[in-house]
């Protein structure tokens, strides 16, 4: 009789877990992947930054160019992540002088777009986050701006 008992009583407590799991660990988490897919497309698949609409690099990792016509991220002993494509307004105003000497873009148009950088990402961030230029982002828009000087950077 406990044996009856205990199987009768196992059966639909044995359904109601796979039913739970297969909610929990299956339906729950592709409901959650696909809310955050309309809600934020470009997360989804590596924040990816186009040049000519060719995928040229995320916007969440540092692209490395050892280029003196190019702001260089932070460096790896001052990012915990090694790939932190933000520097402080200071250090992309320091590099300045020598992005300008490299390409014989005026240092006033640089430092123009660095703080249009700096306030295209406090207007994202808003007023608590602090002040931060996001290299990949400057970098593309002088690839973009001034092409003569980056001939052969940006494909097409």
């Amino acid at each position: 009789m406990p044996l009856r008992f205990l199987l009768e009583h196992l059966r639909p407590l044995t359904v109601l877990l796979v039913l739970f799991v297969v909610l929990l660990m299956g339906v729950y988490p592709a409901t959650l992947a696909a809310i955050d897919l309309v809600e934020n497309p470009n997360a989804a698949i590596g924040s990816p930054m186009y040049c000519n609409g060719t995928a040229v690099g995320s916007k969440l990792i540092a692209e490395n160019i050892s280029s003196p016509k190019f702001f260089e991220p932070r460096n790896a002993s001052a990012s915990d992540s090694e790939v932190d494509p933000d520097i402080t307004p200071a250090d992309a105003y320091g590099q300045a002088a020598s992005v300008a000497n490299a390409t014989g873009i005026p240092q006033s148009s640089l430092d123009y777009l660095i703080q249009q950088n700096i306030n295209t990402n406090a207007d994202q961030n808003g007023f608590l986050a602090p002040e931060y230029v996001d290299v990949n982002a400057l970098n593309l828009a002088l690839v973009q701006l001034y092409p003569a000087a980056y001939a052969g950077f940006c494909p097409g």
